[in-house]
């Protein structure tokens, strides 16, 4: 809201407050102002009024955010790294020549310095509005950004901060050779679209099997979709032999997969994404999984929610062992434990 003098009023602008003359109310909050009441207003010598802004009419967070200078200056600067992504690409694919590493790290830190903690980052990325003819490209600039989050979470040092940043830069670049129609396909994918896709990671490989870079980042272009329980691909891989950065960027790759919208659902909230990866804690390295998940968690502390009931709820703590089923609180200081009702879950 802001104050307006009587002035430089207009007819459509709405009262943020009430205005009030000799302890009188004349025109209540939320009126809409016209030509008669401006006249009102003047002849009552009111000499200015609060006045609501485009920002007071949001009633989402989502809404709210699209106001907030903060965010839309780390939203054009993500579009910048996007493209300065995409063009780097696009000549190496051309080129075969490798990439600076100090120019992608450039990219990383340019962002970076757009937020102030992780639990912001998550916030952010989560009502991001994508362009879908650049998702892939979106994807991996995201897993990037979210990697070195995650080593500044777990204080790695600078060298494995790096690493980390790299390996999310490089890990999915394979994607970046099939089609987008193919990659966000709505519906039921055949076996045949299946088996193309999960060829990715021997895409990406070739592409940079044979350059000077650091093997991690290697390792993890081609493992990112091995499984701790065998179950993953190309090679059905066992825990003993998948790369450690690889295992990183398994979970970071599942939780931007979830975490961003598509053309056919809505991006799953990160209580949600915690819920799935809860149910599949064989497939993943729970020694990095398990703190990565209570960063996450933690960050979700005073946002509202919405269940499966469409009821709203504050969140309130965290559960120690169950990330995805804290305790809430309603607008009427009700609470709920939702350790207590299975039947109910974060949407």
């Amino acid at each position: 809201m802001k104050s307006v003098a009587i002035m430089a009023l207009q007819p459509g602008m709405v009262l943020g407050e009430d205005v009030v003359h000799q302890n009188r109310v004349i025109f209540p909050a939320n009126t809409t102002l016209d030509d008669t009441i401006i006249s009102k207003l003047k002849r009552y010598s009111v000499m200015c009024v609060t006045i609501m802004e485009n920002v007071d009419f949001a009633t989402t967070h989502h809404e709210k955010l699209r106001y907030n200078n903060k965010f839309l200056l780390f939203e054009h600067q993500y579009n910048i790294a996007m493209q300065s992504y995409k063009f780097f690409m696009q000549n190496f694919f051309t080129t075969g020549v490798k990439i600076d590493d100090n120019a992608l790290l450039s990219i990383y830190s340019d962002l970076k310095d757009k937020i102030d903690s992780g639990a912001e980052l998550l916030d952010y990325l989560y009502n991001m509005i994508p362009n879908e003819d650049e998702m892939t490209y979106s994807h991996c600039v995201t897993s990037a950004l979210l990697a070195g989050t995650i080593a500044d979470w777990l204080s790695m040092n600078e060298e494995a901060r790096k690493t980390m940043v790299l390996c999310g830069f490089y890990y999915d670049i394979g994607k970046l050779f099939l089609p987008n129609e193919l990659l966000w396909k709505q519906g039921k994918l055949t076996d045949e679209e299946i088996a193309t896709i999960r060829k990715h990671p021997e895409i990406g490989y070739d592409m940079v099997k044979n350059l000077n870079m650091n093997q991690h980042v290697k390792n993890s272009v081609i493992m990112h979709h091995e499984r701790l329980d065998g179950t993953g691909y190309p090679y059905r891989l066992n825990e003993l032999t998948i790369d450690k950065y690889a295992r990183y960027m398994a979970i970071i790759d599942a939780y931007v997969a979830m975490a961003s919208p598509r053309s056919y659902r809505s991006a799953f909230t990160p209580l949600y994404i915690l819920a799935d990866f809860e149910k599949r804690m064989d497939q993943f390295d729970t020694e990095l999984l398990l703190p990565i998940m209570k960063r996450i968690a933690d960050a979700q502390i005073g946002s509202t929610v919405t269940l499966n009931d469409d009821s709203k709820w504050e969140v309130m703590i965290i559960h120690p062992t169950k990330f995805s089923r804290p305790l809430l609180r309603n607008d009427k200081d009700e609470i709920l434990d939702l350790m207590q009702h299975p039947e109910l879950f974060i949407k």
